[in-house]
């Protein structure tokens, strides 16, 4: 009896805690519906890196391309590139590197990709600054953007620098979506703990 409700109290604790985040963006050539791949979004919790993945089909080849979260949801039909309007940026700082600190870069600095020689960017990054969780620097319902040209990370002090990174026009965009379910990892929380708790006492003793 007391084996199974222990059994009881984990399963509820578990089914009850935080759940992981992910998001997903269809990213596709500007003003046009021709998809150049999937992006996944991962988060375990809000004190976790985001993690980046996909595979992208680019034009161009063996080059770093600049790579930014801008701060418009694009359409997912035919997205604009240029409606995604400037970088995600909540706090007004200068551009920076993908490296550098939250008061150093925009929100959505995210640097640069690399093509192979086929065009091929295989992307598997990880940021601590943007979040998928609600907060100032959620990046759902914005827009992924990647561009003709490479991030310089706002050290170069060509003009647009320390604004855009120098990286060029827009050859590629896609709205971040939260993904339809995201009980992918539960982490208990203390009320949540405390409540089973209480409830499988009350049912031992009665």
């Amino acid at each position: 009896m007391i084996f199974v409700l222990f059994a009881t109290t984990s399963l509820l604790i578990i089914h009850h805690g935080q759940c992981a985040m992910q998001a997903t963006a269809n990213v596709q050539l500007d003003g046009t519906s021709q998809s150049i791949g999937t992006l996944q979004f991962y988060q375990s919790d809000p004190s976790s890196a985001v993690k980046i993945t996909g595979a992208l089909s680019l034009s161009n080849a063996s080059s770093n391309l600049g790579f930014h979260v801008h701060a418009v949801g694009v359409s997912e039909s035919m997205p604009n590139c240029t409606g995604a309007g400037s970088h995600f940026n909540p706090y007004n700082t200068s551009h920076g590197p993908r490296e550098a600190n939250i008061t150093s870069r925009h929100v959505g600095d995210l640097g640069n990709i690399a093509t192979l020689a086929n065009g091929t960017a295989i992307i598997n990054i990880e940021d601590k600054i943007i979040q998928l969780y609600p907060s100032n620097q959620s990046i759902i319902n914005l827009s992924i953007v990647v561009h003709y040209g490479m991030d310089d990370g706002g050290s170069t002090g060509i003009k647009d620098s320390t604004t855009t990174g120098n990286a060029g026009g827009r050859v590629a965009c896609g709205l971040i979506k939260l993904a339809s379910s995201n009980g992918l990892m539960n982490k208990p929380t203390l009320s949540t703990l405390f409540l089973t708790i209480v409830l499988t006492f009350v049912i031992f003793l009665y």
